[in-house]
């Protein structure tokens, strides 16, 4: 393949945070229900996870704002010090799934990562090399969190890698299979055709050539749809065509 594999890595600019231990229920309904936009680049959804599902939840910890990211770890070492019933309450609750809900933040800012292959003696490692500055901290996403858990009396939880090591979470991870006119440029053609393994199509989040600030599912479909109309047909196929059919 190219060697542009890899390459604009997009995490749909995504932050996770949340409410926990709020007094009431807030788990009712399906997974996803509503969303809302605080600014013109940001949307947020409410995920809400079925009780005694609360493995995801168990990866947050005590919300703690700040752009720096050794400040701001430093101040969540000092928030669990000072507050080890909350603590203890995140990490104990037996029906924290029922009083929680994740805050799926998402950007339409331009941000990647590269995708590295880093060869060594026995194999090799892939490593992430930030250099567009993807973020792990997201203000207007903080703020709605906040608000939120004011409303609803309940503890306002960041991811831990977010944290602790200022690594953006994410639930949609996309791109790494540019687009381009030829493979010095990208690994697929405008037809989502591999450059070099001819009748070899690449229809997955990888094609994404944008963060969408909201979930892809949509958007690949689409895309894997708008490919399959440029597959010729095959000699002899007597199968009406989808817009014929639904005339």
């Amino acid at each position: 393949l190219s060697d542009k594999l890899g390459e604009q890595l997009r995490t749909n600019s995504e932050s996770l945070c949340g409410v926990a231990n709020a007094d009431r229920k807030l788990n009712y309904g399906v997974a996803i229900s509503s969303g809302f936009y605080p600014d013109p680049q940001t949307h947020v959804e409410l995920v809400k996870f079925p009780d005694k599902s609360g493995a995801m939840l168990r990866l947050g910890s005590l919300a703690v704002d700040g752009h720096q990211p050794v400040v701001r770890f430093a101040k969540w070492l000092g928030l669990i010090l000072t507050s080890p019933l909350q603590t203890a309450r995140l990490l104990l609750s037996a029906n924290l799934p029922k009083s929680s809900v994740i805050l799926l933040v998402m950007q339409t800012l331009d941000n990647s990562m590269k995708m590295v292959w880093k060869p060594r003696l026995w194999g090799g490692k892939i490593s992430i090399d930030n250099n567009n500055k993807v973020p792990a901290y997201i203000p207007v996403g903080q703020e709605v969190m906040h608000r939120y858990a004011e409303k609803v009396k309940g503890t306002a939880v960041n991811a831990i890698p977010e944290i602790a090591f200022n690594m953006s979470s994410t639930a949609h991870i996309i791109g790494g299979c540019p687009m381009g006119d030829n493979a010095s440029e990208g690994v697929v053609n405008p037809k989502f055709e591999a450059f070099g393994y001819p009748n070899m199509l690449i229809l997955d989040g990888s094609i994404v050539p944008a963060n969408l600030g909201v979930n892809p599912s949509l958007t690949i479909t689409a895309l894997s749809e708008y490919a399959m109309s440029l597959v010729p047909e095959k000699p002899g196929n007597t199968l009406r065509p989808l817009e014929e059919r639904l005339n």
